[in-house]
């Protein structure tokens, strides 16, 4: 039976060995035509920025939500449909968008997308920092260039109205680091600390990329099991329980092995809040043999009290026995029985 089936497997035709489908050019001619007034857009963090969110919301910040229509192609991209170039233009030139505050990358579409289609993205710097000595055109390209491709740059000695900082728009990689100080020298040995404030940035990973965040790290060494990972995942929760004064609780420390060792003082008789009875000659023994008292338990405590209680009901039954006897002259009538 199982020979059988292996036989029937390996024959099987999925379709690899049937002829080419041929679709004639008048089924696509229109196509070309109809994509060229679009946008191919990449969420950054795909995790976080849920597509038929963003197909929505992105047409609602542009003001556009009568004028584009966007769809789902796959689980990287979304495309977004405009009805005139003009309202396609517009939305180009204020880029870069965010969405849950994340960047959102887009392109306009080819008909023939080259390898690193939205792979970019364009982003205004802030450089801040720059001696006033050395605020120049070609010394802000200079700088300018550590950080990636440079579109243009927002400077003209003769028109700029401020240079408290210098705006200038990079390309960067998705994939790239993000840099935010760069220390300079000049050639007459002066140097600065330059500061690079990105317009729009709202977060960013700890490792300075903005295609994803602390809880989906990729580069973060992977267990070789995934108990292994709940394990780690558990004594952090732990950990965190642990540091925060707002979520300690009564079993969050661990119980003592032994008890501390309690220290006698001469208040606890009067602080135990249980009557100390005294036995006669009590009084005359030492300070060991009441401390010893002090020691007892609760049950034998009780005990001594039901016993002491019990003594005095006796001796006052028989003094006021002999009372009776000295006032009858002796004779007295035998009990009556119980």
């Amino acid at each position: 039976m199982v020979d059988v089936l292996w036989d029937e497997i390996q024959n099987l035709e999925l379709g690899q060995d049937y002829p080419t489908l041929f679709i004639p050019n008048e089924a696509y001619v229109m196509v070309e035509d109809r994509n060229r007034l679009s946008l191919i857009a990449r969420p950054l963090l795909p995790r976080v920025q849920n597509f038929n969110a963003v197909i929505n919301a992105l047409p609602r910040a542009w003001g556009l939500t009568a004028h584009v229509h966007g769809r789902i192609l796959d689980a990287t991209y979304v495309q977004l449909l405009f009805q005139t170039e003009i309202y396609l233009l517009s939305v180009q030139r204020r880029e870069v968008w965010l969405f849950n505050n994340w960047f959102v990358a887009s392109q306009r579409w080819e008909a023939a997308p080259s390898l690193n289609f939205v792979t970019t993205i364009d982003l205004w710097v802030q450089m801040r920092g720059i001696p006033i000595l050395y605020v120049f055109e070609k010394t802000e390209l200079e700088i300018a260039q550590e950080l990636g491709e440079i579109i243009s740059l927002d400077f003209h000695d003769a028109t700029s109205t401020q240079i408290a900082y210098i705006r200038v728009r990079v390309r960067f990689g998705i994939t790239d680091r993000l840099r935010f100080f760069q220390r300079i020298t000049f050639e007459s040995g002066e140097t600065a600390l330059i500061r690079f404030q990105y317009e729009r940035l709202r977060r960013i990973c700890s490792c300075f990329r903005f295609t994803h965040n602390l809880n989906y790290y990729p580069y973060r060494q992977r267990f070789q099991s995934i108990d292994r990972e709940r394990a780690v995942f558990r004594d952090s929760v732990l950990r965190s329980s642990f540091n925060s004064q707002s979520q300690m609780t009564d079993s969050s420390l661990q119980v003592p092995l032994h008890p501390p060792p309690r220290v006698p003082s001469s208040g606890d008789a009067i602080t135990s809040g249980i009557m100390r009875v005294l036995e006669v000659g009590e009084s005359s023994r030492g300070v060991q043999d009441g401390e010893s008292h002090n020691n007892m338990n609760l049950g034998e405590s009780s005990k001594r009290k039901n016993l002491v209680i019990l003594q005095r009901d006796k001796e006052s039954r028989q003094h006021k026995q002999q009372e009776t006897e000295q006032r009858m002259g002796g004779i007295l009538k035998p009990p009556k029985k119980r």
